[in-house]
């Protein structure tokens, strides 16, 4: 793995500042929601250029694109590697074979002897077939099973987390020998906002890349509460703000090995405006609280998991917060568990003395 800077050598406001500078450079202001449609939006082609950048594109919803009606398998992926590749990123996907929502940054550990972890090539839908040709990759998209080759539909499938690490370590080397400039995760079927962060896919794939010292952002789209409107989840809205973001990012010398960003488009629907970029924290609420049902006596027993009552918002400037708002919130992440408590944990060591 590449060397990182431990991130408590790294003041707050340096990880901040790329977030700050996409926000002032290019982000300001409204930003008008783009059309739920399967054509490239306008804005996504006339975005700063990301001509040459070298974008390992994964996610945790399967590289195979199979669901073609809602989305939960892969359409945020493809409108995603749609709109870099027409504004000139050269796109290499390598992501899990199958669904890995809710697979945090879990790794496949061989034990005490190795695994097979097959990376497959996967054409993509129909609709997407003939985006990137340009490219030097050809927008090549590749699944990742944990199995020998040929992976089937019925192979175990590598997480988001292995899929970034086959990527950076072995993998993306066969198409650019210094390895890619950026790692984008997503565009996720649903909104990865609050304490979802701990459990998501999409999230723990960004992270990863953070252990290898590669810029690393993701993107979700938010899923709406009206069921009836889960098929126009706003993918290439989401794809179109993506670009714009990048640029901003290249174009302020941004993409830092430090920059971990987790970046939410609102699903904005009839009669509802969009609002701004905005810059969040992690929040502490959810909309999507789970609970379990039924008694289970002492002796063990079966309970069943269902979606309970949200969560109530208690922090200030949260994520969740901007998100409900139809804001697009842009929170930094630091890649770690860590946590700066300096006097906390020095009395606590010096009570055990």
């Amino acid at each position: 793995m590449r060397s990182v800077p431990a991130i408590s050598t790294v003041p707050l406001a340096s990880r901040l500042a790329a977030v700050g500078l996409a926000l002032a450079a290019a982000l300001a202001g409204s930003v008008a929601s783009a059309p739920v449609t399967g054509a490239v939006p306008a804005e996504a082609v006339a975005a700063p250029a990301l001509a040459g950048l070298k974008v390992v594109l994964t996610n945790d919803d399967s590289a195979r694109g199979l669901d073609a009606g809602y989305g939960t398998d892969g359409k945020g992926l493809y409108e995603l590697r749609r709109a870099l590749c027409n504004a000139g990123a050269d796109v290499l996907v390598v992501a899990p074979w199958a669904q890995q929502s809710g697979a945090g940054a879990r790794m496949t550990s061989p034990g005490f002897s190795p695994i097979a972890m097959t990376v497959q090539a996967v054409t993509p839908p129909a609709a997407y077939a003939g985006d990137c040709g340009a490219a030097s990759t050809g927008g090549a998209v590749f699944g990742v099973c944990v199995a020998v080759a040929p992976c089937t539909s019925t192979s175990p499938s590598a997480s988001p987390a292995d899929a970034v690490n086959v990527a950076l370590s072995r993998f993306a080397a066969n198409y650019w020998s210094d390895g890619p400039d950026v790692v984008l995760s997503g565009t996720n079927f649903g909104q990865n906002v609050g304490p979802t962060l701990n459990h998501s896919g999409t999230v723990g794939a960004i992270v990863t890349a953070h252990e290898y010292g590669v810029p690393a952002v993701a993107f979700s789209a938010e899923v709406p509460r009206d069921l009836a409107q889960i098929p126009n989840v706003q993918f290439t809205a989401t794809a179109s703000f993506a670009v714009r973001l990048l640029g901003s990012l290249v174009k302020w010398g941004a993409l830092k090995d430090d920059l971990v960003l987790n970046v939410n488009h609102p699903f904005v629907g009839a009669g509802e405006t969009i609002g701004r970029a905005v810059k969040t924290d992690v929040g502490y609420g959810s909309d999507l609280g789970l609970s379990f049902i039924d008694d289970v006596p002492a002796t063990g027993g079966t309970y069943r998991l269902t979606v309970g009552a949200p969560v109530p918002e208690t922090r200030r400037n949260a994520d969740t917060t901007a998100l409900a708002r139809n804001d697009i919130p842009i929170t930094a992440l630091d890649g770690d568990w860590g946590r700066s408590m300096p006097i906390q944990v020095a009395l606590l060591i010096a009570s055990l003395r």
